[in-house]
């Protein structure tokens, strides 16, 4: 079953959050960046579909308490803009 994260923002980017049941504070912003909607699909038939929706990721640096993890947050822009689908990802490997 799919968890649905925490989000805690300040001007609307991402400063806390939670994954796996624990609360992580973002310690600094790797990067950041938008990844438009599926236009392919529009262009090939000229139908929208809501799932064609752009994303915002940014990619951070975050701990509990202890070590420091890196982790891709994305808030998906669908056309429920007070609602959005966020999702994290855990992108540093183990030691």
């Amino acid at each position: 079953m799919f968890e649905r994260p925490n989000i805690y923002l300040s001007g609307g980017e991402p400063i806390e959050f939670t994954f796996r049941g624990r609360r992580f504070r973002i310690h600094a912003v790797l990067s950041s960046w938008r990844e438009s909607g599926a236009w392919w699909n529009r262009a090939s038939d000229g139908f929208y579909r809501p799932d064609d929706g752009s994303r915002i990721l940014w990619r951070v640096e975050a701990a509990p308490l202890g070590a420091i993890s890196t982790f891709e947050i994305e808030r998906e822009e669908i056309t429920d803009p007070a609602n959005p689908i966020w999702r994290i990802r855990p992108t540093s490997r183990p030691a």
